[in-house]
């Protein structure tokens, strides 16, 4: 019963005395009208860090040679200059032909032999760079300075 009491006299100075009553919801406003705007602030930033900085982010260094291993079995080799959401920029691009070398004596068996070929080097004569769909990218690894590969492309490129 008194804590009935204690309500009702707290409800009944609250209306009569308007201006309490009005002054703790102006309150309340000024502070969910803060907090909204901290927040709109808070991702207006990130979505602009993510604009802005996004593309700065993704770019790999073009002196650094990487292999990408596409879903369908294929690799290529070459420097990433350009990611974005949908596709990876290939420059000075390299792929492996298998080429199968008939044996030299019977009952040998017929050796695989590696060449790797340029991507600009083909009779229909695309430029040197692709654009990857990363929807077909299984994984990318940076290849080694040391690489046999890179040393194979850095003879290649010095010719």
């Amino acid at each position: 019963m008194t804590f009935k009491l204690l309500i009702m006299s707290e409800v009944k100075s609250k209306f009569a005395n308007p201006d309490s009553f009005s002054s703790s919801k102006s309150k309340k406003h000024g502070l969910i009208i803060l907090i909204v705007g901290i927040i709109v602030l808070i991702v207006l930033v990130v979505a602009l860090t993510f604009v802005f900085l996004g593309p700065i982010m993704n770019k790999t260094p073009s002196s650094s040679w990487s292999a990408i291993f596409l879903t369908n079995g294929r690799s290529y080799f070459g420097k990433i200059t350009k990611t974005d959401s949908e596709f990876i920029t290939l420059d000075d691009v390299y792929y492996l032909q298998v080429q199968q070398v008939p044996p030299s004596a019977e009952g040998e068996e017929s050796q695989p032999q590696l060449s790797l070929i340029s991507i600009g080097d083909e009779i229909h004569g695309p430029e040197n760079f692709m654009r990857i769909n990363k929807d077909h990218v299984l994984f990318i690894e940076k290849l080694k300075a040391n690489s046999s590969v890179v040393a194979s492309i850095e003879q290649q490129m010095n010719k």
